[in-house]
């Protein structure tokens, strides 16, 4: 399972130089996103922090692919077959590069316990000020911005017809 996961990250950043079309770039660093949580959860027993990394970065992705939409709306994909059978070739020769990485199968009893340890730290009764201070300071920052954006400027404007 990791040796697949590897490989399909090295063939997911090869293609990413291959391309050349702002919606497919945007598609393999979804892509890229996704292997990587999922890569990082296995490391750490525990998917908490992969969830967080995601939703992150799956929402500046999903801003950037908005305004590519936006921007870029009436340009086609153009696939190549030699694109395609590059990218198999790059997934099979890496496969062999990949199988010796052991770092998920035998994971240590101690190393879980500290994984369990650092997520008790972030919610523990020392540190929910701080804590509830970054969650209120993030919905304001939220709702600020959203006061600041104005709908009638900018690229992602409402046209209305009069």
């Amino acid at each position: 399972m990791t040796t697949m996961l590897y490989s399909l990250l090295i063939t997911v950043s090869m293609m990413f130089l291959l391309l050349k079309h702002p919606m497919s770039m945007g598609f393999i660093l979804i892509l890229q996103t996704m292997i990587i949580a999922i890569i990082s959860g296995m490391m750490l027993n525990n998917f908490f922090f992969s969830y967080i990394i995601m939703i992150i970065m799956l929402s500046g992705a999903l801003v950037l692919f908005i305004y590519m939409a936006s921007v870029a709306s009436n340009e086609k994909f153009k696939t190549s077959t030699s694109m395609m059978i590059m990218t198999l070739m790059t997934f099979l020769a890496s496969l062999p590069l990949t199988k010796d990485i052991k770092v998920m199968e035998h994971p240590n009893k101690d190393n879980y316990m500290s994984i369990i340890m650092t997520l008790s730290k972030l919610f523990n009764t020392m540190s929910t000020y701080m804590t509830m201070m970054m969650i209120m300071y993030l919905l304001l920052t939220m709702i600020v911005v959203s006061y600041i954006a104005n709908t009638q400027e900018g690229p992602l404007r409402v046209k209305t017809y009069e």
